[in-house]
């Protein structure tokens, strides 16, 4: 009792459950998920140093045998942001990744927003319940393929799972953070609310995936009771450090709402975390009794030689996509890339101007020989290539607010014909009326590679009669 009492008290201060709370009681329930992997699953010893998808198999797998001496029941669910985003989730449609969730039988896989070009093959091939938290202007599902929730698998308990993508928070709050299209489909809005056959009922768990948790001492409480007229029961969430913040694994493992919040991380070093809530039955409800923030390393878990050599499997696909594109006397920063990146995109046809974001310059290029995974790691967008048509006045107010850098060929009438990659286009588009997007090519990645490859004097920037424009600097 005493036990109970004191782990009570942590929770309610928002901590971590105690340690000898899993000890005191044990689970009926152990929820497991991972979150915004940014399909940095690799063949080991290929081009990431960094590689903790095998301690999450080995972790799982050992929680799995741990759970069936116990009869406690595993649910294994990712929140979304973790099929796309690397050179080799690019190099396989994604399909690195679907291998992983499919050997790892997760129950659900949640679509981010970085999710929003997956291959419809590819999330037809994965076996667990696929969920999206966007809708298109008459309330369907986005893409047609997913749900907004879905009962799971899991034998002799109904389990319902949610997706969800931002709270309550509203994408005039944060323009830049909210997808204005996702699966080719314009007009999106994220879901908020979840009708009540959506629920797993009184005698099943109900989860709520919430990709991007902001500030977990500021509960939204409409949103929250709202989530509980829906019938949710725990939520499983994700928070992305900001680089100047530390991380404090104590604080954020754990958030004593109603419902209860599990928080996974992103690691300022890239590293995956995985996150495990224990609960319990209380009556017609659940209760936490056990909350852990786990790096995925040696330390944690052994290495599943298994998931090794089910990735080891994509080596030569990544490896064909890995071409070399020329050698660069000297290494060159975000400055050179961005000029790089308006350069090419200034030789398309008709253009008289190009749109570019500092912001998605990642990483720099180094010295030598330049091949295309240091290319798509310092540019990891893969949306087409358009055109669309502005007026001056209109391109200078859209690259303001969103803080894109313009280049614009000098005496240019008015209005332009503006490229630049599809990302970029929507976000404007949602601002304005009337701009309509033409496609120039499918990938921008592969586009600008062949570019580059073909025309290595791109990286000494714009061409003769070209000018850039800064943000919010009218010429």
């Amino acid at each position: 009792m005493l036990v109970r009492l004191i782990c009570a008290l942590v929770l309610a201060a928002g901590l971590s459950a105690c340690p000898d709370s899993r000890r005191a009681e044990t689970p009926d329930v152990i929820v497991l998920h991972t979150g915004r992997m940014r399909g940095n699953v690799y063949p080991l010893g290929m081009m990431a140093p960094l590689q903790h998808y095998p301690f999450i198999a080995g972790y799982v797998k050992a929680v799995r045998e741990e759970a069936a001496k116990t009869g406690a029941k595993v649910v294994l669910l990712d929140l979304g942001d973790s099929l796309t985003g690397s050179f080799a989730a690019h190099a396989t449609d994604s399909r690195n990744m679907a291998a992983f969730f499919n050997a790892l039988e997760y129950d659900a896989i949640a679509l981010g927003n970085l999710d929003s070009d997956v291959p419809a093959e590819t999330l037809r091939s994965i076996h667990a319940k696929i969920l999206t938290p966007f809708a298109d202007a008459a309330g369907n599902p986005v893409p047609p393929s997913a749900a907004f929730a879905a009962r799971t698998g899991t034998p002799g308990l109904p389990v319902a799972v949610m997706a969800n993508f931002y709270g309550n928070v509203s994408p005039a709050k944060f323009p830049g953070r909210f997808p204005a299209s996702f699966a080719g489909v314009a007009g999106i809005h994220p879901v908020r609310d979840y009708g009540p056959g959506e629920s797993a009922g009184a005698d099943g768990l109900t989860l709520l995936t919430w990709m991007k948790l902001e500030d977990p001492a500021s509960p939204p409480p409409g949103f929250l009771e709202n989530l509980r007229a829906a019938g949710v029961q725990a939520i499983a969430a994700h928070r992305v450090y900001g680089a100047d913040e530390r991380e404090v694994w104590e604080s954020s493992g754990f958030a004593a709402w109603n419902p209860p919040v599990s928080i996974n991380i992103l690691r300022n070093n890239g590293g995956f975390v995985l996150a495990r809530l224990d609960l319990k039955r209380d009556g017609n409800g659940w209760r936490a009794i056990g909350q852990q923030l786990i790096p995925m390393t040696a330390n944690s878990a052994p290495a599943d030689p298994a998931i090794e050599n089910e990735i080891a499997r994509f080596a030569p696909a990544i490896a064909e996509k890995d071409i070399r594109i020329l050698v660069l006397g000297q290494a060159m920063g975000s400055d050179a890339i961005l000029r790089t990146c308006l350069a090419a995109l200034a030789t398309i046809p008709d253009s008289q101007a190009a749109l570019y974001s500092r912001e998605a310059v990642r990483a720099d290029w180094p010295a030598g020989e330049l091949r295309s995974s240091a290319v798509f790691n310092a540019l990891p967008w893969t949306s087409p290539v358009v055109r669309i048509t502005l007026a001056k006045a209109d391109l200078e107010r859209a690259a303001a607010s969103l803080g894109l850098v313009v280049a614009i060929a000098d005496g240019s009438a008015d209005p332009l014909t503006v490229s630049t990659p599809a990302y970029f286009a929507d976000q404007i588009a949602a601002r304005l009326d009337g701009v309509r997007p033409s496609v120039v090519a499918p990938s921008e990645f592969d586009w600008f590679v062949g570019r580059l490859t073909a025309d290595p004097s791109l990286v000494c920037g714009l061409p003769s009669g070209w000018s850039v424009v800064e943000p919010g600097v009218s010429r």
